[in-house]
This record gives C-alpha cells, sequence and structure tokens, in this order.
C-alpha cells in the first residue's frame, strides 16, 4: 500500500507563497493498493489534481471514494472531481449517515450539487456513481480489509482503518479528544455529572477513549487530525472537533502505533510555523522515549510506503 497526499488543509483552502511546502488544498489522500484499486479518503479540494493526475495515467479505475464525513472542506472538491464526468467511469462513494436528520451521504452529495451552490447538476455526471450510507462495520475493497469506527467530531464522522498483506493504515479524519461536558468549568457549581443517555460521564469519556485506542492499535501508519498546537485547543478550541500534537503524541504511545502523519492543518498556520510545530512534537516524542523520525506532517505530492 502507498498513500500519497493531494489535500491536508483543513477547514478552507489557503493557496499562496506561505504555504507552498505543504499545500494549501483541503483533504484528500489516495490510497495505491497492490493490485490496483483506486482508494480515496475524502473529496476536499485536493481531489481535483487527483482526478487530472487520473486521467493522465489512462482510462480511470473503479474507484472508492471514503467519506470521513460531510462538512464541506471534505467534500467540495468532487463537483470538481474529472472521472466525474467520463462515460463508462465507477465511482463506489461511501460515507456515515447523520442520524439527527437521516440524511444519507447521497442526499449530502445531491445538495452539494444543487443550483444554488453549483452550475452542473448531479444528473449531468456521466460516470456510473453508487452511494452507500453507513456507521461502524467491516468491509472488502478489492484487495484491502476496511472497518470503520465512529470518532468525535460535531458532526457522525468515521475514521477508516485500512488493511492489505498485514499492514495497516488508520484515517481519522477530523478528531478531538473525548470529554466530560457535564463536569463544572473552575468557578461554577459543580452539578450532576450523570446523563441519562450515557450513566456516568466519566465512564463514558474513558470507555470511547480506550475503543478509539483500540481501533488504531498497532497501525502501521496513522494519518490523524492535528489542527491545533497544545495552547490552543484548551483556552480557545475545545469542542470544536480537532486535536492537538500532544493528544496525538499519547494517542500514538498507547496504541503501539509505528508511524504517524499529522494533518489536517489549521489554513492559518504558515510552513514555517508548521515546521516549528513538529519540531515541537518530536522534541516531545525523543523525551518519551519515541523516535522523531516516526512522526511525520503531511505535505501536498508526499508519498509513503504504509
Amino acid at each position: 500500500m502507498k498513500l500519497r497526499f493531494w489535500g491536508v488543509r483543513g477547514s478552507i483552502p489557503c493557496p499562496g507563497p506561505t504555504t507552498l511546502r505543504h499545500g494549501g488544498n483541503t483533504p484528500c489522500y489516495e490510497v495505491k493498493t497492490r493490485a490496483g484499486e483506486c482508494v480515496i479518503l475524502d473529496a476536499g479540494t485536493g481531489i481535483r489534481g487527483l482526478g487530472a493526475d487520473l486521467m493522465k495515467r489512462g482510462p480511470p479505475p473503479p474507484i472508492h471514494l471514503l467519506i470521513s464525513h460531510t462538512h464541506w472542506d471534505h467534500i467540495q472538491g468532487f463537483p470538481f472531481f474529472i472521472p466525474c464526468y467520463i462515460p463508462g467511469a465507477s465511482i463506489r462513494i461511501t460515507g456515515p449517515m447523520q442520524l439527527n436528520s437521516n440524511q444519507t451521504i447521497e442526499k449530502a452529495f445531491q445538495l452539494q450539487m444543487s443550483y444554488e451552490f453549483f452550475p452542473i447538476s448531479r444528473q449531468q455526471l456521466a460516470a456510473q456513481i453508487r452511494y452507500e450510507s453507513f456507521g461502524e462495520t467491516r468491509f472488502k475493497l478489492g484487495s484491502l480489509d476496511a472497518q470503520t469506527h465512529l470518532v468525535n467530531h460535531p458532526v457522525l464522522s468515521l475514521g477508516y482503518r485500512l488493511t492489505e498483506d498485514g499492514r495497516s493504515l488508520v484515517y481519522t479524519g477530523d478528531h478531538e479528544p473525548y470529554q466530560n461536558l457535564f463536569k463544572a468549568k473552575p468557578g461554577e457549581a459543580a452539578g450532576d455529572e450523570d446523563d441519562s443517555l450515557f450513566g456516568n460521564a466519566d465512564t463514558a469519556v474513558a470507555t470511547a477513549d480506550k475503543r478509539f485506542i483500540e481501533f488504531i492499535r498497532n497501525a502501521h501508519v496513522l494519518l490523524i487530525d492535528c489542527t491545533y498546537t497544545p495552547e490552543e485547543y484548551p483556552s480557545q478550541r475545545r469542542g470544536w472537533g480537532h486535536s492537538s500534537w500532544d493528544h496525538c503524541l499519547r494517542w500514538m504511545r498507547e496504541g503501539g502505533v509505528e508511524r504517524m502523519v499529522l494533518t489536517h492543518h489549521d489554513p492559518m498556520r504558515t510552513d514555517d510555523l508548521l515546521d516549528a510545530q513538529l519540531a515541537r512534537a518530536r522534541q516531545a516524542a525523543r523525551e518519551q522515549g519515541i523516535s522523531s523520525d516516526r512522526i511525520l506532517a503531511a505535505a501536498e505530492g508526499q508519498e509513503i510506503d504504509v
């Protein structure tokens, strides 16, 4: 399995001279398998370049597009994905169903391509496109064994674990630490920490965290959300659905992960600032007995072996 990065920024595209090294496109990752399947993780603006590159390689192979969730930075590139307009092309799109609205992944894509937002309708796409909505499950993708896991984000979101020949890649999509939201903040009166749906909140948090660690257990490559710094997250960004590198480092250590790639970079973070944060994360890793070369920061155009 090979992993190539086509878009590594979160929230909004940010092209410009200060983002050239890591890139300014929103999330899109290509997984190349030994059997030649085309597996794509998320459809941010990076998928436009991927689509153009696929067409240069010849007739597009069957494409499996795995969507973590339907926030626009993860689907906004799809209308510009050239294989969508090629007769005979086959695209299978999978992603979560939003339980609160009963909205399928197909409805979300249809809404994005309505005339209010885009001049070309979904009915004008020439490819054979099939949609599947699900939650936590296991399924086959050609030579890959795939597993999904619900992660912690303000909308229903899936992480994906892809395994081929005993080697595993885990993509978390957008994820932040589980936390007890019922706990009183400093200066507030203590309240009842039991919740009618989840029971004891601290127990629910510990259980969810343990399940996440088991999902990433012994992954050979962990592609993980690392939008914020350890200073930003607790004071300004808690509850926004993203992590900082100190959380990622803990998960890497507790899950026995071989290599970790930090991604979903903050669009306000320049390449120089990203490099500085990577240096801090690597220094902290060394202090915890983890080799610093096992931690990378995702950059467009980069390709790694899983």
